[in-house]
């Protein structure tokens, strides 16, 4: 991303309300807002983008740093400008076409430099860091005059409509032999705050990591350049070349197949997880944790750690095979919990009384991805990413997703709760 210091609004808006408060600024909420302001003609007075990182993008881009990704899994045309070949007319522009990789049975995938540096091109472009509230959300409530009211730590903001695009639950998911040890200086999660990869791969003794997913592997394969690393994961590897089949990128193959079935219904989630490759990792990167095997940087271990205890300087480990290590350190790659069980959720669940389906996902309006009500109108609220799975189907929470979220969202204006409230103050274009 940009060295340059970005023009993030600071300060708590007038009293003029704000056509959309997206909450989040990650690839799904820095999309949100791009299409808002390209295709939807709003002003970046018109919309506030709240986030906490110095950075749009910034908590992507330090996970996918953490975990040593080299190219996305995604395609070239899977990205946050509205244009499809945008990405790809970047690269040419700046002569980088060989950041495009070449992926068999597969278009080109871009490497995480160009991915980041086309995003930052687009938020300059349209002025994004302009709309940027570095802050959090705590609640949102509606007003006596039908409006929302987002409650931050630096002040209340007002809005017509509320975009949550907030990622993947909040807390972590850590093994229940490794809870004694939350403390231990040898035990990390890679999505830990205060994670380092180049200080965990200084560690003089064997490092484990725990995981079966493109994470724990990607995060294998960087450690083994500098570190003696084990990948000890439950389950042989599955290898899958996306998350899903590319059908489910098709509009209308999810009208058939996902919103066929009842909202919020337990069928539909089914339908999205039997579709959803989870836990599996792409055929290159399964090339990558072979050869570095093959030439002895690293060791690729089936099974579980039954306890672990602190011993000097390092772990004791015991392994479900009766093994034993010592001097051990672990990071784990065990992922967040569902998405459902972030805190914001039922917070607005409750405040705003919002209908929650199976395994407590958003029940939305699959054309508009409004929120509904307990009473089964829509609400003004609207959800973008792992959230939207229920409507978005299996790429929800991808890149792809995101586009595919900002596309219902602007056909949300026409939306009955759009028409509830008064009309805006400014033009469109």
């Amino acid at each position: 991303m940009s060295a340059d210091e970005p023009a993030v609004r600071r300060a708590s808006p007038a009293n003029q309300p704000y056509e959309y408060v997206v909450v989040g600024g990650g690839v799904h909420g820095t999309c949100v807002a791009n299409y808002l302001l390209d295709e939807g003609g709003y002003d970046h007075e018109e919309l506030c983008l709240v986030d906490p990182h110095e950075r749009l993008l910034g908590s992507f881009e330090t996970k996918a740093r953490k975990c040593g990704m080299r190219t996305l899994r995604s395609t070239f045309v899977h990205h946050i400008d509205t244009e499809p070949f945008s990405l790809d007319s970047f690269a040419e522009g700046a002569h980088r076409e060989h950041e495009l990789v070449p992926t068999e049975d597969y278009p080109n995938r871009p490497t995480l430099d160009l991915f980041l540096d086309h995003a930052s091109y687009v938020i300059d472009r349209r002025g994004i860091d302009a709309c940027h509230f570095q802050s959090t959300v705590t609640e949102v409530t509606r007003t006596r005059h039908g409006l929302l009211r987002v409650d931050t730590p630096v002040g209340p903001l007002v809005a017509r409509r509320v975009v949550l695009a907030v990622g993947l639950g909040g807390q972590l998911t850590v093994p229940s032999w490794a809870t004694s040890l939350s403390d231990n200086a040898r035990l990390a999660h890679v999505w830990d705050d205060d994670f380092d990869p180049t200080t965990a791969a200084a560690f003089d003794g064997r490092t484990f990591v725990v995981g079966g997913g493109i994470t724990a592997a990607q995060l294998t394969c960087r450690l083994s350049e500098d570190a003696d690393v084990t990948l000890l994961s439950r389950h042989d590897f599955e290898v899958e070349l996306t998350e899903a089949d590319s059908r489910w990128i098709n509009w209308r193959h999810i009208e058939q197949e996902i919103h066929s079935l009842p909202p919020g219904s337990a069928a539909r989630c089914d339908r999205i997880r039997a579709a959803r490759h989870d836990a599996t990792i792409p055929p290159y990167i399964e090339h990558r944790l072979v050869d570095a095997r093959d030439c002895g940087d690293l060791d690729i271990r089936h099974g579980e750690i039954e306890c672990a205890r602190a011993s000097g300087d390092g772990l004791h480990l015991r392994f479900d095979d009766g093994t034993t290590a010592t001097d051990a350190q672990v990071v784990l790659a065990t992922g967040h919990d569902s998405a459902p069980k972030h805190p914001l959720v039922g917070a607005l669940a409750e405040s705003l009384s919002l209908e929650r389906g199976a395994n407590g996902f958003p029940v939305l309006d699959d054309r508009t991805l409004a929120w509904q009500r307990s009473d089964g109108t829509d609400s003004a609220l609207y959800v973008s990413g792992a959230l939207a799975e229920m409507s978005v189907g299996p790429f929800a929470r991808n890149v792809v997703g995101a586009r595919r979220a900002a596309e219902r969202l602007l056909d949300s204006r026409d939306s009955v709760d759009s028409k509830a409230v008064a009309p805006p103050s400014r033009g469109r274009s």
